[in-house]
């Protein structure tokens, strides 16, 4: 009999135990925590999940989840999957528990919700998660094909000094419900271009502002050229509903960086960094779409994003930043730090597709 079987609600406390206990090492140790309901994250996405868990002498000790929505691909309808929260206590890896049904489980699944490709993202500096799952093993025949997507960090910008939007050709200002529907079109021909963009033709946009607690119209922004004509357009969403950071531990070059940036916190009034055991306050930007790749239109909407909410108690906003990204010069002169991930493509065993095509994915980096 597998050990690996399809989680339910009455696993809500072992997940939630789980996801917190493994840890993201590095000089920052942190953990993902999603109490009080592991699966409230992937309830207010549209689409379908699976949880899998492995479990040993009653006690989980592995984890993954697949989720399933509509996209684009090549410009086509298709059905996008995503990998995600993959953990593992020491006695599933040790006993190669979930690499040995990993295969199958996802052969299954690609076949049940007519998936060719699912994206996953890994921590480039996950060198156990990269062996493990990326490298080729002639006796693993049933191992899934990564294939490198693109290389990105997720960036977050500190909220520490005090700025005022610079001057512009673009006007920035939150939205208004009689916005949406220039915003959806607006993120619509964006992403119908974008291998696995989100479907904003049916309603993406609406229903993220519906269901994702906290996103509201008002936390739009959206950018307009001197004709008045809307270019750019992005949201801030404090996911702390569902997933928080909380910190585990500060070790190395961060002790140190703590307690300067402290300092200067203080000085400036700007929150201080949380102790272990804390959460850090933050929020992400999402629903980004800026005509062009013009880094001057996302400037001037960055800039608005971190006047509204410098002294609101926030750390620090996240986005995508993609290497050698064109949007990349909007970043300068703000105080960042970056956490790199690959972001993959992987398909079946049976099916290994090596080449999708170039530009900006869909991946929503708010969501894993």
């Amino acid at each position: 009999m597998s050990p690996m079987r399809r989680a339910t609600s009455e696993d809500n406390a072992a997940l939630l135990e789980l996801f917190g206990e493994v840890p993201m090492q590095g000089e920052l140790v942190l953990s993902s925590q999603r109490s009080p309901d592991y699966f409230a994250l992937f309830e207010l996405q549209r689409g379908s999940t699976e949880v899998w868990v492995h479990e040993e002498g009653g006690r989980l000790d592995g984890l993954g989840a697949i989720h399933v929505r509509e996209g684009w691909l090549e410009g086509q309808p298709c059905r996008v999957g995503y990998l995600g929260d993959l953990r593992a206590r020491f006695s599933a890896r040790r006993t190669r528990g979930l690499a040995r049904f990993y295969g199958p489980i996802l052969e299954e699944a690609a076949e049940r919700h007519g998936v060719s490709a699912f994206l996953t993202a890994v921590m480039a500096t996950n060198a156990a998660a990269l062996q493990a799952l990326v490298k080729r093993k002639e006796r693993r025949a049933a191992q899934p094909h990564y294939t490198l997507l693109r290389r990105f960090s997720a960036v977050s910008v500190q909220f520490v000094l005090r700025r005022k939007p610079s001057p512009s050709p673009y006007t920035v200002r939150r939205a208004t419900p009689e916005d949406v529907p220039a915003m959806a079109a607006l993120l619509d021909v964006d992403h119908r271009a974008r291998p696995f963009g989100y479907r904003y033709d049916l309603g993406e946009l609406e229903h993220r502002l519906a269901h994702w607690p906290g996103l509201t119209v008002e936390r739009c922004y959206l950018a307009f050229d001197r004709e008045e004509r809307l270019v750019g357009c992005t949201s801030a969403w404090d996911p702390s509903a569902v997933k928080r950071y909380q910190v585990r531990a500060y070790r190395g070059g961060m002790r140190w960086m703590r307690l300067g940036f402290d300092a200067l916190a203080t000085v400036v009034g700007a929150p201080r960094l949380p102790a272990p055991g804390e959460d850090f306050r933050s929020f992400y930007l999402c629903n980004t779409s800026i005509a062009g790749e013009n880094p001057a239109i996302f400037r001037a909407l960055l800039e608005q994003v971190y006047a509204d909410h410098r002294g609101q108690g926030f750390h620090f906003f996240t986005l995508y930043l993609g290497e050698e990204d064109p949007l990349a010069p909007a970043l300068k002169g703000f105080l960042l730090r970056r956490l790199d991930f690959h972001l993959y493509a992987v398909t079946p065993a049976s099916r290994p597709r090596a080449s999708f095509p170039p530009g900006r994915t869909g991946f929503e980096i708010a969501l894993p």
